[in-house]
């Protein structure tokens, strides 16, 4: 068998290539479409997908049955990659040897646009997710390509852009004290923080070790109240990869029960409203929002796209893999 291209609600198309590429089986009312026929096309097909995800930025596989997170591990598998293991902030279960659950934030939240593990010093270049059960509203994993939004902001605010890549901009992570999410790597939540699960130890040595030979910042602050700041920057939110100039550093900050991030220029100063409202219709004029069927399994290049998830209502699972 071999796969068919399919297509989606929404999709776009950007130098004559459609986002994302969606590929089916060859006959989608056949029961046979297991998750063992999608590992076998994938093996087929290995060089041709990697040329197909360099291409289009994402590849959606949709119509097969993929009934589980041990099932998933199996497709993710099957492409031969490494697997990246996960560092950083967000809330993650481990459910197999290289299956994650996504991000645990409460629904009600919307997570916005980033590449992931892009406050790292290493992060992953591909992402798998996969849909174990959709919302029953909402909850849609939103994905846009990063060389577009250079392209766009360079069109409509070129000033900002060339003071953010001339002189950088600094990017602070504020991280609150509490934590209620159960036990992780062995810290009992009752009296950890936030930077503590973080960086799994309550050393404040060893935790600012830890901080800056794996996160990306330049500083780090505890506080007596048991917050602490992660201080990024000068950075440039521009990266080239394989020869894309893609948007890598989001200029927009945030504010969750948890944690916050505060973005000014180097010198201090405010990036301009304007700007980041531009930016962030930028996002939204050019993303396409994958609406989730269960069995989905969804491959992102991490180097060219950002992904997103939109606010949606419980139950919602989805995991993820990332791979080198």
């Amino acid at each position: 068998m071999e796969f068919v291209k399919g297509s989606i609600e929404g999709e776009k198309e950007f130098n004559g290539k459609v986002f994302p590429l969606t590929l089916v089986p060859p006959q989608r009312n056949d029961i046979k479409n297991s998750w063992k026929d999608l590992v076998e096309m994938v093996k087929k097909g290995k060089e041709k997908l990697s040329e197909c995800l360099s291409d289009h930025g994402a590849i959606l596989f949709r119509g097969f049955k993929v009934e589980s997170g041990e099932e998933f591990e199996k497709v993710v598998e099957s492409f031969g990659w490494d697997e990246f293991p996960y560092e950083g902030a967000a809330d993650r279960n481990k459910v197999a040897s290289r299956i994650y659950t996504a991000n645990e934030a409460p629904l009600h939240v919307f997570i916005n646009f980033h590449h992931e593990m892009a406050l790292i010093r290493k992060f992953a270049p591909k992402i798998f997710f996969y849909c174990l059960e959709p919302a029953p509203e909402g909850g849609e994993t939103a994905i846009v390509r990063s060389d577009v939004i250079v392209e766009e902001m360079e069109k409509k605010v070129p000033e900002v852009v060339e003071k953010l890549t001339g002189e950088g901009f600094k990017f602070v992570l504020h991280t609150k004290v509490p934590y209620k999410h159960g036990n992780h790597d062995g810290l009992d939540d009752t009296n950890t923080t936030v930077w503590q699960r973080m960086l799994k130890t309550k050393d404040k040595l060893e935790a600012q070790k830890r901080a800056l030979e794996t996160l990306a910042c330049n500083a780090v602050k505890f506080n007596e109240d048991g917050t602490a700041e992660f201080t990024y920057g000068p950075m440039n939110p521009i990266k080239e990869f394989n020869g894309k100039r893609v948007w890598f550093n989001t200029i927009l900050g945030y504010q969750t029960s948890e944690r916050d991030g505060r973005v000014s220029f180097t010198d201090g100063t405010s990036i301009p409203t304007a700007a980041t409202d531009t930016y962030s219709a930028v996002l939204e004029a050019n993303c396409v929002d994958i609406k989730w069927l269960k069995g989905d399994v969804l491959l992102v290049d991490n180097l060219a796209v950002q992904h997103a998830r939109r606010v949606g209502k419980p139950p919602r699972s989805i995991h993820v893999s990332l791979c080198i």
